[in-house]
């Protein structure tokens, strides 16, 4: 009977997990936002920018819909795709949108508007919603909410970095060791978070998305070892933090794409960062809450999750869950140098 309810467990646990994650096999920050950056170089004349994350099809770019007030400045051919504007009177109160070719790909929009003076307004959109009046002046209040949202959004967004807390739990198992271990990742990717957004760390984006995605697959070929001697699982605080740096660097890449607020860099930091933790507390509640119903609903005994049978069969699927995805992630990223 208890071996059929192990059996019922692993299933519920990892096949709902195997399919999301292998969907979004390719797909790992797909949640990055539109960011639209819109400069004031001269007294009502504008320039702007516009990334868009690769995900984004070549016949689907974007285009920034201004408002009425506001015409194209006559100028060379080189800068047709985002031409200079001259905006008759100030743009607060004034409606932006950004326009899809063919459709919406359910992707969040960041705009941001850099005053002549100093300073900026920026908000951040749901994907729903691609209309933006220009609000006041920006206000310490502002940037909490925006920037929280920003580092919610990225968190939840990037699969790798989920994955990598995930094989955190795995290996860490006890609830003090997780305690441990996710603090110990939390701590080192603040540090290298702050240091790269600041300027003091320049590491080129690719090679580090690339080296994450390779820090998931250690994860994995670690937790498929399950060997209890190994440095991974008698010092997970180690590994989480030593990854955790690396991955540190990725959260800056994100927050690089938008930029700290113009004269508020230190508060847009912290709170990008609240926003991260926030994410991945949410994250690991979640993960922690299921596992707790599921054992609740078939009735096993806390303890049985330590007894060897079934830690050995969890550990297996969970190597495989991390795995697949992580190596697909490595290979396509390695894929894209630019040798």
């Amino acid at each position: 009977m208890m071996s059929r309810r192990v059996a019922v467990l692993a299933r519920l646990l990892w096949v709902p997990l195997w399919f999301v994650l292998n969907a979004t096999v390719a797909s790992a920050h797909d949640a990055r936002p539109v960011a639209v950056t819109i400069n004031e170089v001269s007294t009502g004349i504008y320039d702007f920018s516009v990334r868009v994350p690769p995900t984004v099809e070549a016949d689907n770019q974007p285009s920034v819909v201004w408002p009425a007030t506001c015409t194209t400045v006559q100028q060379s051919a080189a800068r047709v795709s985002n031409p200079v504007m001259r905006c008759a009177g100030d743009l607060e109160g004034r409606e932006f949108a950004l326009s899809y070719p063919l459709f919406n790909p359910s992707l969040a929009t960041f705009f941001r508007l850099n005053r002549l003076e100093g300073g900026s307004i920026s908000a951040m959109l749901a994907p729903t919603d691609g209309n933006w009046t220009v609000p006041p002046a920006v206000t310490p209040g502002r940037v909490v909410k925006e920037y929280t949202l920003l580092g919610i959004e990225h968190i939840i967004g990037g699969y790798d970095h989920l994955l990598f807390v995930f094989g955190l739990l795995v290996i860490a198992r006890s609830m003090r060791r997780i305690l441990l271990t996710v603090t110990g990742f939390t701590l080192a990717h603040s540090i290298s978070l702050s240091l790269s957004a600041l300027g003091f760390v320049h590491v080129p984006v690719a090679p580090v998305e690339a080296t994450i995605a390779l820090s998931i697959v250690f994860l994995a070929h670690e937790i498929g070892q399950q060997s209890a001697e190994s440095l991974t699982y008698r010092y997970p605080l180690l590994v989480s933090f030593s990854f955790g740096l690396l991955h540190g660097l990725g959260f800056a890449s994100a927050l690089g794409e938008i930029g700290l607020a113009q004269n508020e860099a230190l508060l847009s930091l912290l709170f990008f960062n609240v926003g991260v933790e926030t994410g991945q507390l949410f994250f690991i509640g979640t993960v922690l809450g299921l596992l707790w119903l599921v054992s609740a609903l078939l009735r096993l005994p806390p303890k049985l999750w330590e007894s060897g049978a079934l830690r050995q069969r969890s550990d297996i699927c969970a190597a495989y869950v991390i795995g697949i995805p992580s190596a697909c992630w490595l290979i396509e990223r390695v894929a894209q140098f630019s040798w």
